[in-house]
This record gives structure tokens, sequence and C-alpha cells, in this order.
């Protein structure tokens, strides 16, 4: 209890920050969200996604989104990305089976969410496709699709491994993905200091937040 009241009491703190540092119609757009579906990212990871897919918007390719769940981060990515077409892709049944690498809190169907929910609530936007299922088996339509912005919250080593192989190469030059959990989960942060140990391929760049990202 005391907990909760203390990590309230930080994101209100933090939401006042970001208002002096940002445009409020942004930072009131993303208390708005939270509001909505009592968010788990902090509002200044939700604000990075926001200006990423904003820095984007004149790339050719498409954007996309892997661990939608509520579709929290899925709204903002909305809010952001003009006319340009969004992939997103759950099982919208929980996490995958972990492996022994991955943080013991994570467990099998954790973090399920309703597909006909997340639909609704993002139903005013145009533009925006659903892939309900297992990463990668899902992503066979979209195999030839090139992708300016990619954002990644599947918390799992495997899940994100297999992100990254799929959508890196499909990546156009000066694209963006964008992880959550990249300095709290191991699993996210092995599969990503794994996949770049490559020298042919970008920096991982890890940012104040929980987050990192890569420019193609």
């Amino acid at each position: 209890m005391i907990k909760n009241i203390l990590v309230e009491i930080a994101r209100i703190a933090q939401i006042q920050l970001l208002k002096r540092r940002n445009d409020k119609k942004i930072v009131n757009l993303v208390q708005k969200i939270q509001r909505e579906h009592d968010s788990m990212m902090w509002p200044a990871e939700m604000i990075q996604i926001y200006h990423c897919v904003q820095s984007t918007n004149n790339l050719e390719g498409d954007l996309a989104e892997v661990g939608v769940y509520k579709g929290s981060s899925a709204k903002l990515i909305c809010e952001a990305k003009g006319k340009k077409i969004l992939h997103l892709f759950d099982t919208f049944e929980g996490l995958p089976k972990p492996t022994k690498i991955d943080h013991n809190f994570m467990h099998e169907k954790k973090y399920a969410a309703d597909l006909d929910l997340v639909k609704s609530y993002l139903s005013s936007y145009k533009n925006v496709f659903f892939y309900p299922g297992l990463f990668p088996k899902t992503a066979e339509l979209v195999k030839n699709k090139s992708f300016a912005f990619v954002h990644l919250d599947v918390d799992l080593y495997r899940s994100t491994l297999d992100c990254l192989k799929f959508f890196y190469p499909r990546m156009v030059k000066g694209g963006i993905i964008l992880s959550h959990d990249y300095s709290t989960l191991e699993g996210v942060k092995k599969a990503f200091d794994e996949f770049f140990r490559d020298k042919n391929r970008g920096p991982v760049i890890k940012l104040p937040t929980s987050q990192c990202l890569v420019v193609r």
C-alpha cells in the first residue's frame, strides 16, 4: 500500500517536471492515457515513444508494436503517427513460456488482454492492423514490409531476440527500434546485447528511462 502511494507520488512529480520541459499538450495526453488504462509505463517513457514516432514521420516505412497489452502505448503511437500504417502484434493471451534467463516474476499467461476491448479502444484511428498470436509466426503477412519505427514491450529474452531478428533487417535508414525494460529485465538486455554484438550493426543506446533504442 505504502509502495503504491510512493510510486503515485513519484509519477505526479515526474509529470510536473515534464510539463516544464515538453509541450504541455503531449504531457496532458500521456496523463489522459495513463488514467484510462492505469498504464504501467512511467510518463517519461511514454513521452519518449511519442517523440521517437514523430521523429520518423518523414521516413518511408510502416510502424509496429509488439507487446500491445491494453493499448496504452499503441494509442500514443496513433496520436503521433499521422497517416502512417501501424501493425500491432500480441498474443492477447499473455506471455509465452519464459526461459531460465528471464526474471522469476515473469510467468506464462501474464499480461493477458481482451483483443476486442483493445480494438474498441483504438477504433477511432485509421490504418491500424492487429495480428493476434505468437510472434514471429504472426508476422508472415508483413514480411515484405519496411519499417520506420518499432516499439517492443515483450518482457522476455526469446521474444525480444525474435523481434530483433525480424525487424532490424527491415528497418529503413534512420528508422528507430525502441524497447521497454532494457535496464530492468535481464532477458531483454541480454537479447539486445547479443544481437547487436555484431560489429556491422548499430550500437544500443541506453536511455535514462528503462528503455533503449537503436537507429538503423
